[in-house]
């Protein structure tokens, strides 16, 4: 797994349930652009669904990809056995990966318990396994070598998604201490350090999905080593991705909000409880798309 692998946002309706016609749309859309890989996780809000609502809408989003896109389920592990049964819900969904985080009740376990939770879930889950690496959201850290040593000797283990407060500098400490020549390790929190992280031995990102296409130009100009170009085009995007990321509601309207004006939803309901949606923020969002020219960039990368 290698490129720019956006993670869903989750439609709803104003009632709060998914919204799986709009779910449809969302995936047609990536699937227009060219995307390979789209993943399911904290930017999919899969923390406020049920595990049966989780479970249909993987089905559906496989059935809607039709082989055109590998979907990724999302599995939260707060016991080796309980992980193991979900790993098994999302493969029979048809997902092609599960990502794997722990839960925050695991914060205080020990390293080596931790180890073995992970190479049971690879060695018996029968499912190809991403691990997800971001203390800021589950509260556990997984240490470098920890995360290295599941990937290079566990079976099904094949991704890492790093997104601690300084990815690129943890995405750097990994790949020193891999064996393999190009590990499979792949960067977050939104693409703020995408360049960085690429610079430093990462094979992707995983954004989210309003403008998966510029994060993709972005990363062919530094693969033809076109550093200047690369950064050019970061840098029209960065006053956006800044703006985004006040926090995880915000960074979840206004995925919702650019997908809406994209013609891609409807809607840009969350699901409630959530944080406060400044209601400044759509006017600051119409401003910045405004000011960057978002339109051009957009053509830039097509």
């Amino acid at each position: 797994m290698q490129g720019i692998i956006p993670i869903a946002v989750m439609p709803f309706t104003e009632e709060g349930a998914v919204d799986q016609e709009e779910l449809r749309r969302e995936i047609d859309f990536l699937v227009e652009l060219g995307i390979e890989w789209v993943g399911f996780g904290f930017g999919s809000e899969v923390h406020t669904l049920s595990e049966t609502e989780l479970v249909l809408t993987l089905t559906n989003a496989v059935k809607v990809a039709n082989n055109q896109i590998k979907i990724i389920g999302n599995v939260e592990m707060n016991s080796t056995l309980g992980a193991l049964s979900r790993i098994q819900l999302i493969k029979e969904t048809g997902c092609a990966m599960a990502m794997v985080r722990p839960a925050p009740t695991l914060a205080s376990a020990p390293e080596k318990e931790l180890i073995s939770a992970f190479t049971l879930l690879g060695e018996k889950g029968n499912l190809s396994i991403v691990i997800q690496d971001a203390p800021g959201n589950s509260g556990v850290n997984l240490s470098a070598a920890m995360l290295v040593h599941l990937l290079e000797n566990v079976k099904n283990i094949d991704s890492l998604k790093i997104e601690p407060l300084a990815p690129a500098v943890k995405i750097g400490e990994i790949v020193r201490l891999s064996n393999q020549e190009k590990a499979s390790v792949i960067g977050g929190s939104g693409g703020i350090d995408f360049i960085h992280e690429l610079k430093r031995g990462a094979v992707g990102t995983m954004p989210g999905p309003a403008f998966p296409e510029i994060f993709r130009e972005i990363q062919n100009r530094m693969e033809s080593r076109d550093e200047k170009s690369a950064r050019a085009l970061f840098a029209k995007i960065l006053p956006l991705i800044v703006l985004s990321g006040r926090d995880m509601s915000t960074f979840l309207f206004a995925q919702k909000y650019i997908l809406q004006k994209r013609g891609v939803l409807k809607q840009t309901y969350l699901r409630t409880p959530h944080g406060v949606i400044d209601p400044v923020l759509p006017g600051e969002l119409e401003e910045m798309l405004f000011a960057i020219n978002f339109e051009s960039i957009l053509k830039e990368c097509s």
